[in-house]
């Protein structure tokens, strides 16, 4: 016995409710342009990794000068550990870059006039 409204094996079946892919996709808005809290939120965004990326750079240099000094001292074990912090603000420098890097191109994108 068939019961009434179910497909049978091999046929398509229809759910209803549902409407096909492309009619959702028809009644998709067109990207509006970016508005202008949008610049605003990068050019802050850009601004704090810029301010990061120079405070890192000077933490770096700064922890360095003191790992010479206290390897002068002859206390080698706190010149390396300060080496090591020293070189997490440089990789934090580099991602710095990279992330301001990526961020300078989309709002080039976003922004050509600008």
């Amino acid at each position: 016995m068939q019961w009434p409204g179910v497909a049978r094996l091999g046929q398509p079946r229809s759910v209803v409710g549902q409407t096909p892919a492309s009619t959702v996709t028809d009644r998709i808005p067109a990207p509006s342009p970016p508005d202008v809290n949008a610049r605003e939120t990068m050019l802050s965004l850009m601004r704090a990794l810029t301010e990061g990326i120079r405070i890192d750079s000077l933490m770096a240099d700064q922890l360095s000068e003191i790992s010479d000094r206290a390897r002068l001292c002859g206390e080698a074990e706190m010149a390396d550990g300060l080496l090591d912090v020293t070189r997490q603000h440089r990789v934090a420098v580099l991602e710095g870059q990279g992330r301001l890097a990526a961020l300078e191109a989309q709002y080039e994108a976003l922004f050509p006039d600008a």
